[in-house]
């Protein structure tokens, strides 16, 4: 981990964005019928690399790949042969992706955690709301206020999450609101945002009523997740709202431009592929205008001063590494604190999508220990 300021990353490609874990689970899917051992990326979206027309690309990227494939652990080689060896998300379609991401586990409310639904009042409508809680918590209670991943299309729905965020609660000792968003192609932009921004404020403002504490608010998520949480910070900054006391953004994406050389040299063979950020995007995104909008590019807000502390893990080799840092580095030059994980040779999301390789649980106590610190339990 690392809290000092670092260099800015230069600028990179264009257009595209996040899926979270929807990019992985499509290989993993795919694959749990068959070997990936020795897989090779696919060729799909290949001519996405080609965004200058004339302007050769000098670097032979799967060559790269294939070197880099070399120096990883086993265990490591598999999960990359795996999610290389999937189809994209494109392929799988949005019906299978949604349908697909249940698993009967995942809807196991942890021990000592209790659940409900609630309503939300929304700018179209209620929002539909999940509430986890510790059992016989001291009230009010710390919230993180989980504005998911899932690229902005998938991970809706209000079943299947109980497991993770029912965790969240034991380890960070605190409640955890999910909104169940409108998400697109149905829905596009703004409308997950203007969603969990209505939780957001709904929180501020009647939080005591549900046994939670206004004043310790977290925000985030993965990939569209962490875009969508700390975009409403800055609405709520705007608005002199109560502004959250931290935001949570793993591999968060933070400018739909994707303008970035990452989007070259991990474009496939790393989980999430370019072709599946352009496809989620395009299903996002209403005109290729809203992608200069910082509520899609937070990364392009006038000003990121008063935003919260920001808790960052981004993987070393995925495509949102340089949005992530650029946006890593312009809030460290607003005096924003940030601490920064960046997991060496780690893909999109691996982290939380892979929790059982070795780098997972080394990294895992740290990041518990700093969101306990900023929305658990008062000492």
């Amino acid at each position: 981990m690392t809290e000092s300021n670092t260099p800015g990353i230069g600028r990179r490609r264009f257009f595209g964005v996040s899926a979270g874990a929807a990019g992985l689970l499509a290989g993993t899917a795919a694959c749990d019928s068959g070997d990936a051992a020795g897989a090779a990326p696919s060729a799909e979206g290949s001519d996405h690399l080609l965004n200058l027309p004339g302007i050769p690309v000098a670097t032979d990227y799967e060559a790269l790949r294939r070197q880099r494939m070399t120096q990883v652990d086993p265990e490591m080689k598999a999960v990359y042969d795996r999610v290389a060896a999937g189809p994209s998300i494109r392929q799988t379609g949005i019906a299978a992706m949604r349908t697909g991401a249940g698993r009967p586990e995942a809807s196991v409310v942890p021990k000592g955690v209790t659940a409900r639904n609630i309503e939300i009042p929304g700018p179209a409508g209620p929002v539909p709301t999940r509430i986890w809680m510790s059992e016989g918590a001291a009230e009010p209670v710390g919230v993180y206020l989980s504005t998911h991943g899932g690229g902005w299309n998938f991970s809706n729905g209000m079943a299947g999450h109980d497991a993770e965020e029912g965790q969240h609660v034991l380890d960070w000792g605190c409640a955890v609101v999910r909104p169940d968003f409108r998400v697109a192609p149905e829905h596009k932009f703004p409308a997950a945002v203007e969603d969990c921004y209505a939780a957001l404020q709904y929180l501020g403002r009647n939080g005591h009523e549900l046994g939670l504490d206004p004043a310790r608010i977290g925000v985030g998520g993965g990939c569209a997740g962490g875009s969508i949480g700390t975009v409403i910070s800055l609405m709520a900054r705007d608005a002199g709202e109560t502004v959250p006391a931290v935001q949570f953004l793993w591999s968060p994406a933070t400018d739909m431009r994707n303008n970035y050389l990452s989007h070259l040299e991990f474009a496939d063979g790393y989980g999430l592929r370019l072709d599946d950020a352009d496809f989620v995007s395009q299903n996002y995104l209403r005109s290729r205008e809203d992608a200069y909008d910082w509520r899609a590019s937070p990364v392009l807000a006038p000003s990121l001063k008063g935003a919260p502390p920001a808790l960052g893990w981004l993987g070393e080799w995925e495509i949102l590494h340089g949005e992530a840092m650029a946006y890593v580095n312009r809030l460290r030059d607003a005096g924003v604190p940030v601490h920064l994980f960046e997991g060496p040779q780690q893909g999109h999301g691996f982290r939380y999508l892979y929790p059982d390789t070795q780098y997972s649980p080394e990294t895992r106590p740290q990041i518990d220990k700093i969101m306990r610190d900023y929305l658990g339990p008062k000492s």
